[in-house]
């Protein structure tokens, strides 16, 4: 694996802070290593039924690869699934898939071949275990359904575990009077949190050391204190001011992480909710940033998310209008390679006339005219692709090293069911007009033949074909009918 130049300058063997899951380098504080040891005791003692929750960032997902980590070598199959859009009896046959047997035609079938799996997966000393993702989007129906898996049992053990994952929406849904049976079933329910102010530190160094830096990095009290101030202890928003913070580190050849390096990162990282939003598009925002152009010539992952929605299709609404930072200039759509100079407020004198990567120049663009309810998307596109989009002020095209890169903003509400099976169907309508997809109406659910047909257009494109929902393959789709070239 080709380590980025940013992180190799400081001696790092990878990332320590990326933005994906790293169930490898899993830090316990002592209330998580509590939860986690009765979450695997439940699971072991097939009692049934574990719920996690926690807020978006707390690292529920990591904690879910380093459970299935643990689980590896104690008999355990698992069935885990992402998609959570699917409901009723498509969420019931990616489970059956998931654990290696055929979909069937009916609830009442599916629920018939499960139950004679897990009972001979039971008499052969195995445990099963269904981990559901992103719960708070299923139904009530599909959460129905789970009620009906949790009644799978022996005399004294369950025949299947669940593990429910969500944010807490999916506690106030399972809190409804019609779900009081399924509530009533849950052994144990973990609420994850985000780190306190004095174990800032010692993550940092955790994760540094794990990365190659062996005592080589640090961070001062007075970074670390405004750090968790600026992040409340969530994993995620740290992961992106500390990685931000390596730019500086790399930039200056330093090897102590400053509260002054921390504020700039903050800054610079309008991802960290709407408040920071608004004040990293001030004026003073502005001016603090400018220290951050090596990052747009550094940078060297293969994706550069700024923040993830499920999926990047929806549409902004037409009445919404656009809430333009003040100190923002508008670089041309599809910019080409190359400097680019931005210019600022007319308030501001000639000498604050910043000269930007390709990269930054972009991102100031979309930011420019972001509203509240857009994420912004950085990814490389793959190697070998030429590509013509629609134009759009929402989409920047630039270079990197000869690398082509991709901005666009999508929209953070297409977490939301309805919102996900509108960008579904459209994306279903392009893939039949492309002979992708078989004649059958478009339903909004993403199901194993969507799967297909989306892993068939991800391989015509040059993408790895997982056949899974992703921003930048939605992009492709929503601009197909532009030109190749």
């Amino acid at each position: 694996m080709t380590v980025s130049p940013i992180y190799a300058t400081l001696g790092l063997s990878r990332n320590p802070f990326p933005p994906t899951p790293d169930a490898g380098s899993y830090f316990f504080t002592p209330r998580l290593e509590e939860d986690f040891a009765e979450i695997v005791h439940c699971i072991e003692a097939r009692k049934g039924f574990v719920l996690l929750t926690g807020e978006v960032g707390l690292g529920k997902s990591t904690l879910v690869r380093r459970l299935l980590d643990t689980l590896q070598d104690k008999n355990c199959h698992s069935a885990l699934i992402l998609n959570t859009f699917l409901q009723d009896s498509a969420l019931l046959s990616a489970i059956q898939t998931d654990f290696g047997l055929p979909p069937t035609d009916s609830v009442e079938q599916g629920l018939a071949h499960l139950t004679e799996f897990l009972i001979a997966g039971h008499q052969a000393g195995d445990i099963n275990l269904l981990v559901i993702d992103d719960a708070q989007n299923l139904s009530v129906e599909s959460l129905e359904l789970v009620r009906l898996l949790c009644n799978l049992e022996t005399g004294q053990e369950k025949l299947l575990q669940i593990l429910l994952v969500g944010q807490p929406e999916l506690e106030q849904t399972l809190a409804a009077p019609e779900l009081r049976q399924l509530k009533s079933r849950i052994i144990k329910h973990a609420r994850l949190s985000g780190l306190q102010k004095e174990e800032v530190t010692r993550y940092f160094d955790f994760r540094v050391n794990a990365a190659g830096a062996e005592g080589r990095l640090s961070i001062e009290p007075s970074a670390a204190e405004a750090l968790h101030r600026a992040t409340q202890g969530n994993l995620r928003r740290i992961h992106l001011v500390l990685d931000r913070c390596l730019y500086g580190l790399a930039s200056g050849r330093a090897s102590l992480v400053t509260a002054a390096l921390v504020q700039r990162a903050v800054a610079d990282l309008p991802a960290l909710g709407e408040d920071d939003a608004a004040r990293a598009s001030s004026v003073s925002g502005s001016r603090r940033r400018k220290t951050w152009i090596l990052a747009g010539v550094l940078a060297g992952t293969t994706t550069a998310t700024v923040a993830v929605a499920s999926l990047g299709l929806v549409s902004q609404p037409q009445d919404a209008p656009p809430v333009v930072a003040a100190d923002a200039a508008v670089v041309a759509p599809m910019t080409p390679p190359g400097p680019a100079r931005v210019a600022v407020a007319p308030a501001m004198t000639a000498a604050a006339v910043v000269e930007l990567s390709p990269r930054r120049a972009c991102e100031s663009q979309l930011e420019a005219i972001a509203t509240a309810g857009d994420v912004l998307h950085v990814q490389r596109l793959p190697d070998g692709l030429t590509y013509a989009f629609k134009p759009s002020p929402r989409i920047c095209r630039f270079a990197v090293e000869q690398e082509a890169w991709v901005a666009w903003l999508g929209r953070n509400e297409a977490r939301h069911i309805v919102a996900a099976q509108h960008a579904t169907r459209k994306v279903q309508g392009t893939l039949k007009s492309m002979g992708l997809l078989d004649a059958r109406e478009p339903d909004g659910l993403f199901g194993s033949r969507t799967g297909e047909a989306f892993a068939r257009f991800q391989q015509q494109h040059g993408l790895i074909p997982t056949g899974q929902p992703d921003e930048l393959t939605f992009l492709l789709l929503e601009h197909q009918d532009a030109p190749a070239r």
